[in-house]
């Protein structure tokens, strides 16, 4: 945790996904070493956050950790309605936010994007061509800016961080996590 932020003030988003129409079955209760890939981003998520909301489509979904269950609203804007939801739907200001199909998300890479975010909206990590939206740290006032966006008709949750402070981890920054993965 950062010296400005402990464990009461942060919710773990984590974004099940919708209508799973590319593959036909909710990514969310995919089992991946007999567990839900779900369970284990709130695994990792856990010792960071005070609570943990699911966010999405999310029928048959059994995870042994206490969880809010929050429906897109509104349905059918991806993930960046999916995270707008979670940010609005949450009571707090910090978030931790990992999409469901991202079971091997590490917490220290979660614990760095809390110890970056001091005056910062948005955090995340990127590919060598992509940001990585998807595992990122999200103040809740990104949540307005997030609406603007999907009244806009843009879905595409990377641009984000074009409208608000935000800081992309640098690939010494990741490496200092998860050198195996850095680019």
């Amino acid at each position: 945790m950062t010296s400005d932020m402990n464990q009461s003030e942060v919710a773990g988003i984590i974004l099940t996904g919708g209508r799973s129409t590319r593959m036909g079955l909710d990514k969310a209760t995919l089992s991946l070493a007999g567990r839900p890939m779900c369970q284990w981003v709130a695994d990792a998520l856990r010792p960071l956050v005070d609570r943990i909301i699911l966010v999405g489509a999310i029928p048959g979904l059994d995870v042994a950790v206490p969880l809010s269950l929050v429906v897109d609203n509104p349905p059918g804007f991806g993930p960046l309605g999916g995270l707008a939801t979670g940010l609005e739907a949450s009571g707090k200001s910090h978030h931790l936010v990992v999409a469901a199909d991202y079971p091997l998300v590490r917490p220290e890479l979660l614990r760095l994007l809390l110890n970056k975010a001091p005056g910062h909206l948005a955090v995340c990590g990127r590919t060598e061509l992509f940001l990585e939206p998807l595992v990122g740290y999200y103040h809740s006032g990104c949540a307005p800016v997030a609406r603007a966006m999907l009244a806009e008709g843009e879905l595409r949750t990377h641009l984000l961080f074009k409208r608000v402070a935000s800081h992309v981890l640098s690939d010494e920054e990741y490496e200092m996590v998860d050198p195996a993965n850095s680019t």
